[in-house]
């Protein structure tokens, strides 16, 4: 007997469920990973959606104050008085430079507490399902190694039983045993055809 995983159909069936669960494994921490890039990108937004409020809010200003260099030039007496629009107008936008730039700042800071705090929950419940699956791989392996010793054996059991059965009654005890350790192979390599010496 052999428990070479390339010719025996249980340690393929084996090494199969543990493929499979390795590649759940890793699918999960590839979601993860696509959603703190989402999160990364969220805060770029917001950053830049700030940026360009303030570039939109100069531009404005400039605007304003073009306007009134236009005014100056054609009524040189109104520069007097345009000087103290310039100085309102600079005191109102620069009011809501400050109030705007705040206002980006917190919620810069609380959208990335806030991904800071999602971001470290899920490290911590993906280190905790690390845990689990490697203590349900080294298990499985176990599991493995024990179910490959027991049908050894048993089969190495059913062929001192051949070499002794003298009778026609014991040749059939022993036909009985090899029919449900093939049973045994076929739950683990997942062949549920019924048995052709059933009826």
């Amino acid at each position: 007997m052999t428990d070479d995983s390339d010719s025996n159909p249980v340690s393929r069936a084996f090494e199969l469920q543990r493929k499979t669960i390795e590649q759940s494994q890793e699918a999960m921490k590839q979601g993860l990973e696509f959603q703190q890039r989402l999160n990364e990108a969220l805060v770029r937004g917001v950053e830049s959606g700030s940026e360009a409020r303030d570039r939109g809010t100069e531009m404005t200003r400039d605007a304003l104050h073009n306007t009134l260099d236009a005014i100056e030039e054609m009524v040189p007496d109104a520069s007097g008085n345009l000087d103290q629009v310039r100085e309102a107008i600079d005191q109102q936008f620069d009011a809501a430079r400050d109030a705007s730039e705040e206002a980006s700042e917190r919620a810069v800071e609380f959208t990335e507490g806030s991904l800071e705090n999602v971001e470290q929950a899920s490290e911590s419940y993906l280190d905790s399902v690390d845990e689990q699956l490697d203590a349900m791989l080294e298990a499985h392996e176990d599991l493995e190694a024990q179910t490959l010793e027991f049908i050894e054996q048993s089969e190495a059991q059913i062929e001192k039983l051949q070499e002794q059965a003298g009778t026609d009654v014991a040749a059939e005890q022993v036909e009985q045993v090899q029919e449900r350790m093939q049973e045994l192979r076929d739950q683990f390599t997942g062949d549920t055809e019924p048995n052709s010496n059933e009826q």
